[in-house]
């Protein structure tokens, strides 16, 4: 399995959210531009009569954009869990089948068996739902934001208004009240942002954060549970924890080790003749969120076959590992701080800004930008220019290039060249190494 690989197709996925969810605010702010000096004074009253009425239109405008973008995302979706079971027994079929040969394990059929389409569509089907679900609350989130931008503009008109004619003991042009207010409220509706997702706990998920969680933790889950229910064919039940540096805390103590599915504690003997300690799956964090193989976790399992497997790779710092794991927390923090700087400057010029604002902004953005470069060089860290912008243009492929009533077969079809391919013979080492940290 290649995490990286998984990883870049869920992030993929979730840039189309982003650029939803940059175009529905951008969208939004046409609806507060700002008046240039001179203009009617406005009443709060008027004011908010006229803005509610078009609340009709900004759903249609919404819609539209969800639709356009979304559309094919079943289809998306489908690829990339196909692609997360590829993945998984790319490099397992070859080794499952090689041992089975041996006689060190059964003889498996090689072919998707039905458990495993199960698994498939099961994972599918939660998924599309959540996308879906994600959708609605989207439009739900976006008629919400534009409801109370409008209550907060029309509030700051008359209490703007009111402590200007105070404080200069005469009347002030209502165009200074509106554009303070409209700056204001419509800087906290693009702060806020918009809603994908509302968990258990009400803490509100943007539509990105939330579907690149989902998307990732689903492809591994897949891509996992094809392995697992392989070896499984095979007779197998132990597996190895792959490991890299930055593991998260939960996960950290369980790289390299092996570990039983059916909870069969015992020592096992690889293919040198060393005794390997074998851990029950009960013992691990496997099953809390943020263990093994938990949400966001990118931990794969690797077959790891008595007599047949050997166990390579230094056992990693733990002190490196936590630096590691804290500094990229701390990079992925400063590209989300410079996409919002860059989504504020497209909101700032949407809606008309003085070129004061505008020049402020810009300044913030390189602002931002200079941060991660700053960070980059004092850590050593490359820096990922592809998860600092949003192509607004990212789209899904057109809803009516995919036949969902065709989903079960194709992938069949995809599972049985995969095993026709691995029939072939093949030149492989008899080894498991774990990449080194």
């Amino acid at each position: 399995m290649h995490p990286s690989k998984l990883q870049d197709l869920s992030w993929a996925m979730a840039e189309v959210y982003a650029s939803v969810t940059d175009q529905i605010l951008i969208n939004l702010a046409t609806y507060f531009p700002f008046r240039q000096q001179g203009g009617e004074p406005l009443d709060q009253f008027n004011y908010q009569a006229r803005m509610l009425a078009q609340m009709g239109q900004v759903t249609k405008d919404t819609a539209s954009i969800i639709a356009r973008n979304l559309g094919g995302a079943d289809a998306a979706l489908q690829k990339a869990l196909e692609t997360a079971i590829l993945e998984g027994l790319a490099d397992e079929e070859p080794r499952l089948r090689k041992a089975a040969e041996r006689g060190l394990l059964s003889n498996a059929v090689q072919d998707l068996a039905p458990n495993q389409m199960q698994a498939f569509q099961s994972y599918y089907r939660q998924s599309a739902d959540k996308l879906n679900l994600v959708n609605t609350v989207m439009l739900e989130s976006t008629q919400a934001a534009y409801k109370a931008t409008v209550s907060d503009i029309a509030s700051k008109m008359y209490w703007t208004q009111s402590y200007l004619n105070i404080e200069t003991g005469g009347v002030i042009s209502g165009v200074t009240a509106y554009n303070d207010a409209v700056h204001q409220a419509v800087w906290r509706m693009v702060g806020n942002g918009i809603t994908g997702f509302i968990d258990h706990a009400g803490r509100h998920w943007s539509p990105e954060a939330y579907v690149a969680m989902d998307i990732k933790t689903t492809m591994f889950n897949t891509a996992r549970a094809a392995v697992f229910e392989r070896s499984e064919e095979y007779g197998c039940d132990t597996y190895l924890v792959s490991s890299h540096n930055g593991a998260r805390p939960l996960c950290f103590p369980w790289q390299q080790k092996v570990i039983s599915r059916a909870d069969h504690t015992r020592t096992i003997v690889d293919l040198d003749g060393n005794e390997v300690r074998v851990y029950a799956q009960s013992e691990t964090t496997y099953g809390q969120a943020a263990g093994l193989f938990g949400v966001n976790c990118m931990h794969y399992p690797m077959t790891f076959i008595p007599g047949f497997s050997t166990l390579k790779g230094r056992p990693q710092s733990e002190a490196e590992n936590d630096k590691t794991y804290q500094e990229s927390q701390q990079q992925r923090a400063l590209e989300r701080h410079l996409r919002e700087e860059k989504r504020n400057l497209s909101v700032l010029e949407a809606q008309g800004a003085p070129e004061d604002l505008i020049k402020a902004q810009q300044a913030r953005v390189d602002e931002a930008s200079y941060q991660i470069d700053e960070f980059c060089d004092r850590t050593g860290r490359a820096r990922r220019k592809e998860r600092e912008y949003t192509p607004v243009n990212a789209t899904f492929p057109p809803e009516d290039t995919y036949d969902v009533t065709e989903f079960p077969r194709d992938t069949q079809q995809q599972m049985r060249t995969f095993f026709e391919q691995q029939a072939q013979p093949i030149d492989m080492q008899l080894e498991i190494q774990t990449p080194e940290p």
